[in-house]
């Protein structure tokens, strides 16, 4: 196992594997595992998972900023990580920072929400919602709609989580980047403010509000919802599709009065 060497090296001596447990949740799949490594006279915990391009793209570029606290790359192919212990942090202020250093620039392997994004967004969107028996006509419309492409020519993108829900939470710290993308710092903070967080407070002291700030927020919304629906169809049940087809609907018909301010 030649990972396990170089692991060993980026953690200061020779590792050797002690035990090895599959592992579920915000880590995702069965394929992910939990390893204890004796290195030298100290135990390290890390996470195995198979080797995704964009999570090693997005731990690499998050590795540069400072003031975050996520799990460190240790190995890319298998994708080795550092465990992330419960305990104190704050993911808005990680993002933040994020947000913050990557302000109009692209990591090196990170894709773009663009208008192509979208579409293919949609396209599986509809897809999902079609195959579970539901009506997809508002999805196909918006995936061409005009306020979309407007918004994201209009926004900043920069590093973005994409993904960070509670299932992508260990205590406070984000893990699973492997949904990372460039996009308005929006995406982040709505997927957030679905889930009930709703005070920006440690964001914005590390980040103010630009001056798109409404645009972005509404963009995001329609967006966050588009991107759960398909999830929402396979699981969640006719009653929140229609809540979060009717939340995108909402947000896209308060974008258009903002772009033509």
């Amino acid at each position: 196992m030649s990972w396990l060497a170089a692991v060993g090296r980026r953690l200061g001596g020779t590792a050797e594997i002690v035990t090895r447990t599959p592992l579920s949740g915000g880590y995702a799949s069965g394929a992910v595992e939990q390893a204890t490594l004796r290195v030298g006279d100290r135990d390290v915990l890390v996470v195995l998972k198979p080797s995704d391009l964009v999570e090693v793209a997005a731990l690499r570029a998050i590795a540069v900023v400072d003031g975050v606290v996520v799990p460190r790359l240790l190995h890319p192919d298998p994708l080795v990580i550092t465990w992330v212990e419960e305990g104190p942090g704050d993911p808005l202020r990680t993002l933040a920072h994020v947000h913050r250093h990557w302000s109009r620039n692209r990591p090196r392997g990170v894709p773009v929400v663009d208008a192509a994004w979208w579409q293919a967004l949609c396209a599986r969107t509809t897809v999902s919602l079609r195959g579970n028996g539901y009506a997809a006509d508002r999805v196909e419309t918006w995936a061409t709609d005009e306020r979309i492409g407007h918004a994201l020519a209009v926004l900043p993108k920069t590093l973005c989580h994409g993904d960070p829900h509670r299932g992508n939470l260990v205590g406070d710290t984000l893990i699973d980047w492997g949904n990372a993308r460039v996009a308005p710092a929006g995406l982040d903070l709505a997927v957030l403010r679905a889930e009930g967080g709703t005070d920006l407070t440690t964001y914005r002291e590390v980040l103010p509000e630009g001056p798109h700030a409404a645009v972005e927020r509404e963009w995001a919304w329609a967006h966050a919802h588009v991107q759960y629906l398909g999830f929402a169809a396979d699981h969640l049940g006719a009653d929140r599709v229609a809540e979060m087809l009717d939340e995108a609907s909402g947000a896209l018909a308060r974008l258009g009065p903002l772009l033509r301010s």
